[in-house]
């Protein structure tokens, strides 16, 4: 997993979900702007994240207010994209069974 969020955040929400994967901190979203997968929150957006106490500039240590598009990527062993998902709406979330279909694939080779 790919997160801006700084890793003590995300440390803390592993623990608390149990997570057993790692998590790698893409500092002032950078791997996700390579990808073309970096968009910054206008200005009324902001206020609601405010409003709600989520301080993205002080949460992932960037004051851009920039994050992600939510994404799925399956690569294979060679590097190759076997798989791609991403929406910009965030209430839009793949399957997990797709994502599951193509690891699958990998692996059976």
């Amino acid at each position: 997993m790919i997160s801006p969020e700084l890793p003590e955040r995300t440390a803390d929400m592993a623990a608390k979900q149990k997570l057993t994967f790692p998590i790698v901190w893409d500092e002032k979203s950078t791997a996700a702007e390579a990808f073309g997968l970096a968009f910054t929150l206008p200005d009324d957006l902001k206020a609601v994240y405010m409003g709600f106490g989520n301080d993205l500039a002080v949460r992932n240590g960037d004051p851009s207010w920039r994050l992600p598009v939510p994404s799925r990527f399956v690569i294979d062993g060679s590097g190759i994209v076997r798989l791609v998902q991403a929406d910009p709406d965030y209430r839009y979330r793949p399957e997990p069974e797709t994502t599951l279909d193509a690891l699958r694939k990998v692996v059976a080779g």
